[in-house]
């Protein structure tokens, strides 16, 4: 494989029989069976922007590689899919290609056997009112649930934003046996998409041009997969392609309350300082 990701795996930990099926059975629910060291995760908090770097990262390498097939919401999890927790994946990367590792989504907390990632955050503020109205509009939640009530919700609060950030960052730093964490900001792409996606690019060891970097964000742009979306929200897809593009700026929680805007950072400040976020 000429082009996997450009982290270096090192030595792996070896662990004992006993602990290595320990380990498997507590990570297996986010973890496909074939996976191979070679797989390359996007790991993020859900509604962190990882649709929009999915069709960042898709159609730098359409544009790259000169591939005819547009990137669209209906088969965005076909050229970069989801984790299949016990299941498999096909073997082969994106676009069916042999010469660059698979890229699969995941909103796991941290799996010691995914060892590469590049892990997107953004600023929680946003994302609790971003994951508020995507679940209000799945009818996930109760529609008179209110976003006060939400952030403070067991299952879907900013706890848990808390808990998988930390899952992750802490163990990035905590010298992992070969696992290789890289953290990019949501709010960095939207300030410098052209850096940023090279930058990710980069991590795939796979260098693309200027203008090819340009012409893959325009085709990523808010209003393409707007377009997209209402284009294949007739067809039968499954819920996963749909209702995901919304205003998707950086606001800094503007909707919120004051006391909320309190009760996040009382959560998640510390972490979220360590991101570059004053909370």
């Amino acid at each position: 494989m000429k082009n996997i990701l450009s982290f270096p795996l090192n030595s792996l930990n070896i662990l004992t029989l006993p602990s290595r099926i320990a380990k498997k059975i507590k990570y297996g629910r986010s973890l496909h069976k074939n996976h191979v060291v070679e797989d390359v995760f996007l790991v993020s908090y859900p509604k962190s922007g990882n649709t929009w770097l999915r069709f960042l990262i898709a159609n730098a390498l359409k544009v790259h590689y000169n591939v005819e097939q547009d990137v669209n919401l209906f088969n965005i999890l076909d050229i970069i899919p989801s984790i299949i927790g016990d299941g498999n994946l096909r073997p082969e990367g994106p676009f069916g290609r042999t010469d660059i590792p698979r890229i699969i989504k995941s909103h796991s907390a941290y799996n010691p056997y995914y060892y590469r990632v590049i892990l997107l955050v953004r600023d929680p503020r946003d994302v609790m009112i971003s994951y508020y109205y995507y679940l209000k509009d799945r009818k996930q939640i109760d529609d008179k649930l209110e976003i006060s009530e939400f952030i403070r919700h067991t299952k879907y609060g900013i706890n848990r934003w808390t808990e998988h950030t930390k899952s992750w960052y802490y163990n990035n730093y905590g010298g992992g046996g070969g696992q290789i964490i890289k953290i990019f900001r949501y709010e960095d792409f939207l300030k410098d998409t052209h850096l940023q996606l090279s930058s990710v690019m980069d991590c795939f060891g796979i260098k693309i041009n200027e203008k090819l970097i340009d012409e893959a964000i325009a085709l990523s742009s808010k209003e393409k997969m707007k377009d997209s979306e209402k284009k294949h929200s007739s067809t039968n897809i499954i819920n996963e392609k749909i209702s995901f593009v919304r205003k998707g700026v950086a606001s800094g929680g503007q909707e919120l309350s004051d006391l909320d805007i309190e009760f996040i950072a009382n959560s998640a400040t510390d972490i979220a300082r360590i991101l570059g976020y004053d909370l």
